[in-house]
C-alpha cells in the first residue's frame, strides 16, 4: 500500500477552483421521486429499504429497475408485534419497481417468490444488465433452503437479534428477459449451505454475468460466473486466498476488456480489490485502516451501516493511474465524527493504490459538521467529445449535526488540468428523517447508477435511491418500523 497525498494548494487556489467547479456541477436541493409508498401503491403499508438500481436501453427507450428489501407482504409470511418477528416458509424480502420515463414515476413490479427447495428470499438485494444485451436484468436475494428452515418458521426476539444467521444457506437470483419489468427466479447458488450475506452483480461487457457473497462460515468471498446471459452461474477460485474477509463485496468491470473487479474489507478493516480478467491476480490494498459497519449516533437512536466503501472503474485523468476510483468511510487520524476519504488505483493494479483526501469530506479538506457516511461511486467514460464523469454521493449530518436528520449530497470527483484533484458536494435532498427500528436497522446501502442525458442537453444524468421516512417516524418496534421507503432523486 502507497498512499502520498498531494497538497492542496493555498486557499485562493482553492477557491477559484471551486468557483471554477460550480459553475461546472451546479445542484440545488430537492424533493425525492417516490420509487414506493405512493398512495395507491401496495407497498404504502409497508417498509422497502436498501436500494440498487439498474438501467437498460430497449427498444429506443430507458427502463430504470430498483429492487429493494421489500417487506410488502401480502401473503402474511412475515408477522411482526413489538418485540418479536416471525419469518415463515413463502417469504420474499425480493422486491422491484421501474419506471420507463426517465425515473420521473415508477410502478410496483411485485415479489419474485422463493423457487423449489428454498424457503425464503431475505433481502441484501444486488442487480445488474447485460450490457451486451439489455432485455437481461438479473436480481439477486440472500435465501434460506429449504434443509434449514425451522418446523413453525424462524423466531426472533431480542434475545436472539441475529436469528436469521443459522438460516440462511445461499443466494438466489431471478432473471428479466424484459428489460427489468417483470422477473422470474433463475438459479441459487450456495457453498454446502454457508451463510451468505451481502450481494453484489456485474455484467462483464460480453455477456457474462458475476455474483458475489461473503461466505460468513469461511471468512472469505464467494464469486460467481454465468459465460451468458442464458448460463449457469459456477463458482470460482478465491479472490483473496490470504485475507479473512468481514464485509460485503462489491463487484465493478472494465467492459474494454471485459475484466472484472471485486473488492472489500478485510478484518483489519482495509478495503482489498482485485481483479479478474480469466484469472484472478494479486489483491491491492485501496485504503487506509477504517471501521466495519460503523454504528452512527444521532440525537436518540443509532444507525446501523452496511459496506462503507464504493468504487468504480472509469476514464483515466490526464495523469492516468486513476481509472478505478474509492470513497470510504472513515475517522482516520483521530477525526471527531466520520468522514469520507477517497483513493485511487490503476487499471491493472500494477502499481499501489494512492491515497486522495482531497476527494470527500476529509478534515482540511471540507471542515464539515457532523458525520458523512455511506458513499456511493459510479463512472460515465465520456462519448464522441462529451467528458467523462465520476459522480459520488453519500449522507451528511451536517445541517443536524446533534439531531435525527441526514442530507443526501452529490458531486464529482475531479482532477483539473493541472493534476489537482477536487470534490465541491451540494445539497441534493435536506431534513431526511431516519427511522430506523430498535436494532438500528433503516437500509444499510443506497446506490447511484448513469441514467442517460439531461433533456434538450449533452449532460450526463445520473440516478440515486435512498431509504425514505419523509413521511413520518410514528413506530419503531425490534425488528420493523414505519413508515420507512424509498426514493430517488436525478443529478447531473
Amino acid at each position: 500500500m502507497e498512499f502520498r497525498p498531494r497538497p492542496m494548494g493555498n486557499t485562493i487556489l482553492r477557491f477559484l477552483l471551486i468557483a471554477c467547479f460550480m459553475a461546472i456541477v451546479s445542484g440545488c436541493p430537492g424533493q425525492g421521486i417516490q420509487v414506493t409508498g405512493q398512495p395507491s401503491s401496495p407497498t404504502l403499508p409497508a417498509p422497502q429499504s436498501e436500494t440498487v438500481i439498474s438501467v437498460s436501453n430497449l427498444n429506443g427507450g430507458s427502463i430504470v429497475t430498483v429492487t429493494y428489501n421489500d417487506d410488502t407482504n401480502k401473503d402474511g409470511t412475515i408477522v411482526y408485534t413489538p418485540t418479536n418477528r416471525t419469518v415463515l416458509k413463502g417469504a420474499s424480502l425480493m422486491g422491484w419497481s421501474y419506471s420507463t420515463d426517465g425515473g420521473q414515476t415508477f410502478a410496483y413490479g411485485g415479489q419474485v417468490k422463493p423457487p423449489s427447495g428454498w424457503s425464503v428470499l431475505w433481502g441484501d438485494p444486488a442487480i445488474t444488465t447485460s450490457f451486451r444485451n439489455q432485455q437481461y436484468v438479473f436480481i439477486s436475494n440472500l435465501a434460506v433452503p429449504d434443509e434449514k428452515m425451522p418446523q413453525g418458521g424462524i423466531q426472533c426476539d431480542p434475545s436472539n437479534l441475529g436469528c436469521m444467521y443459522s438460516a440462511l444457506g445461499g443466494a438466489c437470483i431471478a432473471r428479466s428477459t424484459d428489460g427489468g419489468k417483470t422477473f422470474a427466479a433463475y438459479q441459487c447458488v450456495t457453498n454446502n449451505s454457508d451463510f451468505y450475506d451481502g450481494g453484489s452483480m456485474i455484467d462483464a461487457g460480453d455477456g457474462e454475468i458475476f455474483a458475489a457473497y461473503v461466505d460468513v462460515a469461511t471468512d472469505q468471498i464467494d464469486v460467481y460466473r454465468s459465460p451468458n446471459e442464458n448460463g449457469q452461474f459456477s463458482r470460482l477460485p478465491n479472490p483473496f486466498p490470504n485475507l479473512t474477509i468481514y464485509s460485503h463485496p462489491r463487484l465493478r468491470a472494465d467492459r474494454g476488456t471485459n475484466s472484472v473487479y471485486v473488492a472489500t474489507q478485510s478484518a483489519n478493516g482495509v478495503v482489498f480489490i482485485n481483479r479478474w480478467n480469466g484469472n484472478w491476480g494479486t489483491a491491492a490494498a485501496a485504503s487506509y485502516p477504517a471501521p466495519i459497519y460503523p454504528n452512527i449516533q444521532l440525537s436518540d437512536r443509532v444507525l446501523r451501516t452496511g459496506p462503507q466503501f464504493s468504487y468504480d472503474f472509469g476514464a483515466a485523468s490526464q495523469n492516468g493511474g486513476d481509472e478505478i476510483r474509492f470513497l470510504y468511510t472513515t475517522n482516520q487520524g483521530g477525526a471527531n465524527n466520520w468522514y469520507v476519504r477517497g483513493s485511487f488505483c490503476p487499471a491493472d493494479l500494477s502499481s499501489p493504490c494512492k491515497d486522495a483526501p482531497e476527494w470527500g469530506t476529509t478534515p482540511g479538506n471540507l471542515d464539515l459538521t457532523g458525520d458523512q457516511f455511506n458513499p456511493s461511486v459510479r463512472a460515465w467514460p465520456g462519448f464522441f467529445g462529451l467528458p467523462p464523469v465520476w459522480k459520488a454521493t453519500y449522507l451528511s449530518r451536517e445541517h443536524d449535526p446533534t439531531g435525527n436528520t441526514v442530507s443526501v449530497e452529490q458531486g464529482n470527483l475531479g482532477v483539473l488540468p493541472d493534476g489537482v484533484r477536487i470534490f465541491v458536494p451540494f445539497d441534493q435532498i435536506l431534513n431526511l428523517p431516519v427511522c430506523p427500528d430498535d436494532r438500528g436497522y433503516w437500509g444499510d446501502y443506497n446506490d447511484l447508477q448513469f441514467s442517460g442525458f439531461a433533456q434538450n442537453s449533452t449532460a450526463a444524468q445520473f440516478i440515486s435511491t435512498y431509504t425514505d421516512s419523509t413521511q413520518g417516524c410514528p413506530e419503531r418496534w425490534e425488528f420493523t418500523s414505519q413508515d420507512v421507503h424509498v426514493s430517488s432523486t436525478q443529478q447531473q
